[in-house]
């Protein structure tokens, strides 16, 4: 006991002494620095605040749910059964999904998509890698049953066999810091933005670079992404194959199509961002790779693809070539961080040149490729709600009045290879654009900015109101468009012209819990006289739409 006492005693010493030696220390300091708590007179508190003892471990295994789903009723009637479930392209196109707007006809249909995103970071690995799957499952609701396909199972007994690989890759953190150096391996988002797609929001994607209005898809290769002095993207990637010489030469090696790309961007100021890009595609697989296998080809001399996805059509048989894209954009307090008012924009330029492999079949021996886009949007934050904001955007591709002939002056994306392979997101449309809170229908006047190959003047304005902050909110928007080129006709004895048509939309969102959405959409557009003579657009396209957005993490 004597021996228990005097430790006791000689410890409560020793604390008094520790105290009292931080008090006559703390008297000394500036006030500041005693306002701040430290450990000692007050460590207790200071303990109670920094401990972590009962702070869950940082997990090895994530795993994102995204489930949406959406109802609709509209006019514009597409044809789901060549695409298996699917429909896409141009009003009016008359092959493709053959997407017809007729008088008295509607169409509803209810779609739903689930995706799992699954992340696995080893404890062991110690920050240097995680591994990531994406799946996708899509059916329209009493389509198809005990069968095996994908986008389609939604019918009785449902017993579908429907899981589409969307990514499985590898991140490697070489300086364990994933801001600041990324080498993803494997199956992965490609966007014409340069930010880690596995790191970075949807919507600064969107919002950033060139808008998906080029490239958005997904595709296998390597990518690199670095924080380092500015944001740098440098990717590799083989967008497709085909064995294109085996039969005619017998020559049995695959032949590629290959995309490589390299972006820059430097904050010239806190929240404002200037890059820089340069593309080069180069395609030798004369026309025999798939963008949908086994049915739709890919690339410029494709028969099918354009009617899909909005592109032009040129008559070139068995072409091999390179095209390469220059671009600038920018952008400034996009997320009004810095004030009220941001803005973005890009500049892109794109050019190179497919030769024919089968000049005595083809119609056209060459083809030169030279064509502009631009985009600009100003928005504004006008109250205190974080969506009271107005918009004003502008887009802008030059076009081509002859397909036919050997040089095409229009815009020219990753549409012409994937289906889709661009998607302009942030548009804020329904049907002059296609509705992007889809699945498997996306539909609309203007699928592809190249509009055909004819070109696009377009612009957009829309006006927000957070009438509940974070729970209601309310957007009208209105959008008009117009060709940069006089359309081919319809029928011979009638000119079309170059108003695509004004569209007027609103929608109305309900946050019901944190990421859970539901929406209530509504659009019309009074069509212009790009569609003078059509035997298939006979009335003006109208959409109502409702939908449901639950994240999960």
């Amino acid at each position: 006991m004597a021996w228990w006492w005097l430790s006791e005693t000689c410890r409560t010493a020793r604390r008094a002494a520790g105290l009292v030696a931080l008090a006559l220390a703390g008297a000394s300091l500036p006030a500041a620095a005693q306002s701040t708590p430290v450990p000692g007179l007050y460590y207790g508190e200071w303990y109670e605040e920094k401990n972590r003892d009962e702070d869950a471990k940082p997990r090895e295994f994530i795993l994102i749910n995204y489930f949406f789903t959406r109802l609709s009723l509209t006019n514009e009637v597409g044809d789901p059964a060549g695409l298996r479930g699917v429909s896409l392209g141009p009003i009016g196109a008359l092959a493709g999904s053959a997407v017809r707007v007729e008088p008295s006809q509607s169409a509803y249909f209810v779609e739903q998509r689930w995706i799992p995103v699954i992340e696995y970071s080893p404890h062991f690995v110690d920050g240097l890698a995680s591994f990531r799957a994406q799946f996708e499952v899509d059916f329209l609701w009493g389509r198809s049953a005990n069968a095996v396909q994908q986008n389609e199972g939604g019918g009785f007994n449902a017993d579908q066999v429907n899981i589409q690989t969307k990514n499985v890759n590898v991140a490697i953190y070489p300086t364990r810091k994933p801001s600041q150096l990324t080498l993803l391996i494997g199956t992965q988002p490609v966007y014409d933005s340069l930010y880690d797609p596995t790191r970075t929001p949807l919507a600064d994607i969107t919002r950033t670079g060139y808008k998906l209005a080029f490239l958005g898809s997904d595709a296998t290769g390597l990518s690199i992404f670095s924080s380092y002095k500015g944001h740098a993207r440098l990717s590799l990637l083989p967008l497709g194959t085909a064995q294109a010489d085996k039969a005619t030469r017998g020559d049995p090696r695959l032949k590629y199509i290959w995309l490589a790309m390299a972006d820059y961007t430097y904050p010239v100021r806190p929240n404002t961002n200037v890059g820089v890009s340069a593309w080069a595609l180069n395609d030798a697989t004369k026309g025999d790779a798939y963008a949908f296998d086994g049915l739709v080809k890919s690339g410029p001399s494709s028969t099918g693809l354009n009617s899909f996805t909005g592109t032009a059509r040129f008559p070139i048989e068995r072409p091999e070539g390179t095209v390469f894209w220059v671009g600038a954009n920018f952008n400034h307090n996009i997320d009004f961080r810095m004030g009220r008012l941001g803005a973005s924009g890009f500049v892109m330029y794109n050019g190179g040149e497919y030769t024919s492999d089968d000049p005595e079949r083809s119609a056209l021996d060459t083809l030169t490729i030279s064509g502009l886009s631009a985009n600009l949007e100003l928005m504004y934050q006008w109250g205190r709600g974080p969506a009271d904001v107005v918009t004003l955007e502008g887009m802008f591709t030059t076009g081509d009045n002859n397909l036919a002939d050997d040089r095409y002056t229009g815009a020219f994306t990753l549409n012409q290879y994937g289906l889709p392979g661009a998607v302009w997101f942030n548009h804020k449309m329904l049907i002059l654009f296609p509705f992007t809170s889809t699945v498997n229908n996306y539909t609309g006047a203007v699928t592809d900015i190249s509009n055909q190959g004819y070109g696009l003047r377009a612009g957009i304005a829309s006006a927000a109101w957070d009438i509940v902050p974070n729970k209601l909110n309310l957007k009208l928007a209105t959008g008009i468009a117009n060709s940069g080129a006089t359309p081919a006709r319809w029928s011979p004895d009638v000119r079309r012209g170059r108003f695509i048509g004004a569209e007027v939309n609103a929608e109305l969102r309900y946050h019901i819990r944190y990421l859970m959405t539901a929406g209530l959409h509504a659009g019309y557009m009074f069509r212009g006289s790009f569609y003078d003579g059509s035997t298939t657009v006979r009335s003006d396209p109208f959409a109502v739409f409702s939908t449901f957005t639950w994240y999960a993490f």
